[in-house]
């Protein structure tokens, strides 16, 4: 199996940038996505329309490409971790998460013994469809606690409040927020250069860097990639996702078009 490619770029010095699919699900997307120069890839199951079925056949697709593949998913479906990181998923980012309880039963189903519990599985795309048998606690556990990303999202005044606290569970890695939900909580919906959502995202990364996790910013302008990344984010999610980014596409040729058109008489839209 490969090393995830987020802690990859890290190590390297580099920002880990990622996009996101919710709606397309097919077996070019990972190489498209590598090609245009991303490192990982958050496939959306909280507000996508991906069954386990899908998540596994983009799992194996993207262990073709060097950009590793995270699933979110909401609070209320931790019980599907498992499952979800058998398939071959290199991190699972969770929404919502409001408590240090919460946390580490997020832990629970995502490390493995010692750090936590999740169940053994043999032979599967996420071994590379080894078996390790015997040597499962001494060779693949390691590695896959070491690599497997467990990523929670602030989405509340609660979890400000708490992100200290969280950031410093063990088997936590790295902490996201959810702009549009935490701007929204905070009284500036989508006001993402108002000094107080500025504040919970300083919060948010000091809290990592006191605590050696990773801290993920959404950066929504060019502007926001520098800001963040000097703040400590050094992983950072780029606006827009699959749908965004086709529809920005194809409204922009179909708005070239219409110009030209229009511009020797011809009716548009």
């Amino acid at each position: 199996m490969k090393d995830n490619s987020i802690w990859r770029a890290v190590r390297e010095g580099r920002a880990a940038l990622g996009t996101g699919l919710k709606e397309f699900a097919s077996r070019g997307v990972p190489w498209i996505i590598e090609a245009a120069g991303f490192d990982y890839c958050m496939i959306d199951h909280e507000h996508g329309a991906f069954d386990l079925e899908a998540i596994a056949d983009l799992a194996g697709w993207f262990q073709a490409t060097n950009v590793s593949a995270i699933v979110r998913i909401h609070k209320s479906f931790t019980h599907l971790i498992p499952a979800i990181l058998d398939q071959g998923i290199m991190g699972i980012q969770v929404s919502e998460v409001d408590s240090v309880e919460e946390a580490r039963a997020i832990v629970r189903e995502a490390k493995y013994p010692p750090v936590g519990n999740r169940g053994i599985s043999g032979q599967g795309m996420h071994t590379g469809y080894r078996s390790y048998g015997g040597r499962h606690a001494s060779e693949y556990a390691p590695w896959a606690n070491a690599n497997i990303i467990v990523c929670v999202s602030i989405e509340s005044l609660e979890g400000l409040e708490t992100v200290e606290a969280i950031a410093a569970v063990e088997g936590i890695d790295m902490i996201a927020y959810g702009h549009s939900d935490l701007s929204a909580r905070l009284g500036v919906h989508l006001q993402l250069e108002h000094p107080t959502f500025k504040a919970a995202v300083r919060r948010i990364a000091d809290a990592c860097k006191a605590h050696g996790k990773l801290a993920r910013g959404s950066a929504e302008t060019e502007a926001q990639i520098e800001e963040y990344w000097k703040l400590g984010c050094k992983v950072l999610n780029l606006p827009g996702t699959d749908v965004s980014t086709y529809l920005d596409g194809l409204k922009a040729r179909a708005g070239r078009a219409h110009a030209r058109l229009k511009s020797i008489g011809v009716p548009v839209p």
